[in-house]
């Protein structure tokens, strides 16, 4: 909010003669004062407004050194995502999943040596060439609609970025497969000048079979999403959807746009965070992708409506 001061009280001028100001000026200078005070309270509203009507109902700030387990299971030895022809191996291990000063970091790594994962890879039986983490709150949270929000630093440098694909995403808790929101996915470029560096996708799924079309918007973030923290958020509500970059709506679906929206989403939906490496969408990093690759969150939010 904006910071407004004023002079202390009971300061005087200097002893001089004081002059009035003729009656209309002083008028002129009090609607001036009027219509300051409006916009700042105008400004102070537009703020706010995503977060009139909501409660927070869950969070992790991630303070402390180690991830909170209560509230997040880490994929281990999992190849979760062959589905997409996904690379890496998903650890727990603290190079891959850190908690530090206030901020949980997900680390994809070009591996010297390729990593095994499991004994049943059958795609990489001699191991994999990149390790990275995803963290789920399956089976400890989960939610029939709210507002969900992280903040985070993607790892997208244009031009250094090929084949990084970091998410922030929800599924159903019943495993029946259908629904799925996608609140924010971003696919690093080897092109400095591809507009995908400066932008995220909002992404809203009936199933994977593609039984109604997916429901997509690519959004620009300012600054672009390596540039600096910004918060992504989703609003879900009765027979709407709603996508948020730093508090400015970016997309919106509802029963119109998609009829099939409630059934999709008819039960309570968990949420997922990955640093997902390689497949369909974004493709194999090349020799240019900056690796390490480090996806930040500062916190991650869920609000319920009063």
């Amino acid at each position: 909010m904006d910071d407004l001061t004023s002079a202390p009280p009971g300061s005087t001028p200097p002893a001089a003669p004081r002059r009035s100001l003729p009656g209309g000026r002083w008028l002129v200078v009090a609607l001036v004062a009027l219509l300051v005070a409006a916009t700042v309270t105008a400004v102070t509203l537009a703020r706010e407004e995503t977060k009139a009507g909501w409660h927070l109902t869950w969070s992790d700030e991630f303070d402390g050194d180690a991830l909170d387990r209560s509230k997040w299971t880490p994929e281990d030895q999992s190849t979760f995502g062959d589905g997409n022809k996904e690379l890496a191996c998903l650890l727990s291990r603290r190079a891959n999943v850190e908690v530090a000063e206030g901020m949980l970091t997900l680390r994809a790594i070009r591996e010297k040596i390729p990593r095994v994962c499991g004994d049943s890879d059958e795609r990489f039986p001699n191991g994999r060439p990149f390790t990275s983490a995803m963290l789920s709150t399956e089976g400890k949270a989960s939610w029939h609609q709210g507002r969900f929000e992280m903040r985070a630093k993607l790892p997208l440098a244009a031009g250094k970025s090929k084949g990084l694909w970091p998410a922030f995403w929800m599924r159903p808790a019943n495993g029946s497969g259908d629904g799925e929101l996608d609140i924010m996915e971003a696919i690093g470029t080897s092109d400095p000048q591809d507009p995908e560096a400066g932008s995220v996708h909002h992404t809203l799924w009936y199933d994977g079979k593609g039984t109604y079309p997916k429901q997509s918007k690519v959004a620009p973030v300012q600054g672009g999403p390596a540039g600096g923290f910004h918060t992504y958020a989703a609003e879900w509500r009765p027979g709407v959807m709603r996508w948020y970059v730093d508090g400015q709506l970016t997309f919106e679906r509802d029963s119109s746009t998609a009829p099939w929206i409630d059934e999709a989403f008819a039960g309570e939906f968990y949420i997922r965070l990955n640093m997902a490496v390689g497949g369909t969408f974004p493709g194999t990093p090349n020799a240019d992708t900056a690796l390490p690759a480090d996806m930040v969150v500062d916190w991650v939010r869920v609000f319920q409506w009063r």
